[in-house]
């Protein structure tokens, strides 16, 4: 379908963010389940790509076409592969219907360290192999960023996890939403502490924080390359189980897309 650019200007507390967020509603988990209603389902078109075929990277690339026009958004799991919240909801995402554009998800992106239960492949660190006016620095990084390239997307979305919270221990980055400048970062970050941050997490409240792109981050060269708008999500694992991740992870992804045209509520 071609497309229209339409950018919008410790220990473990089991289910505790998904228990809090669940007892007050809001246009965030709507999102979420607006998202996942597939009641138009017969007009969205799937497809899939096998990318890196014939190597050991060798993954699977999902895209849904909307019956109406609207942008492309890429989302991406497993660009670290033992950060499960990013696997699982791109997995879900697969599933998701949008309204309007394209939605492209990588639920893989580093097969091996998803299945090493590693955060780095064989090359290493993807997520440092995209450095700033040179080309990709491995093999993997090559044949992600042809992908990148053929789709020529409007919104990137890298799914993360982080041990810590960024701002309270050192060297960690978690509940944080990295941003490309001119992104809706701020927005984004504000549907989730009112959908998913349950008053009793004063700490897990996410910092919005838009980024220099200098870095070699695969969000970076998204939006140093493409001009699109980028986006790194970052949860954690301290005080938080993995379902609460999850759902912090599912009501970032439904944001974002909803934010920049791809999901709406009216009319569901």
């Amino acid at each position: 379908m071609r497309r229209r650019r339409i950018l919008a200007a410790g220990g473990v507390l089991v289910g505790a963010a998904v228990a809090g967020a669940a007892s007050r509603p809001t246009d965030g988990r709507e999102l979420v389940a607006s998202a996942r209603d597939s009641s138009d389902e017969d007009a969205l078109e799937t497809t899939t790509e096998v990318l890196l075929s014939g190597t050991v990277h060798e993954t699977t690339l999902y895209e849904t076409d909307a019956p109406a026009d609207g942008p492309t958004a890429m989302i991406f799991g497993g660009v670290h592969g033992d950060e499960y919240n990013g696997i699982d909801v791109a997995r879900e995402v697969i599933d998701w219907a949008p309204d309007a554009g394209t939605l492209v998800t990588v639920p893989e992106t580093d097969r091996v360290a998803v299945e090493n239960d590693e955060r780095e492949g064989v090359d290493g660190d993807l997520n440092r192999h995209f450095p700033a006016e040179e080309g990709p620095a491995s093999e993997l990084a090559v044949g992600i960023w042809d992908a990148v390239e053929r789709h020529d997307p409007d919104v990137v979305l890298d799914l993360h996890r982080s041990l810590g919270i960024y701002g309270v221990h050192q060297q960690y980055v978690g509940q944080a939403l990295f941003y490309s400048p001119g992104a809706d970062g701020e927005a984004i970050a504000a549907t989730l502490n009112d959908a998913a941050v349950p008053w009793y997490l004063p700490m897990h409240r996410f910092i919005a924080h838009e980024s220099h792109l200098s870095g070699p981050l695969l969000f970076h060269e998204t939006a140093r390359e493409l001009g699109a708008a980028s986006y790194l999500f970052e949860t954690t694992s301290f005080l938080l189980d993995g379902e609460a991740r999850n759902e912090m992870t599912r009501i970032a992804t439904a944001a974002v897309l909803e934010r920049h045209g791809l999901l709406e509520t009216e009319g569901r």
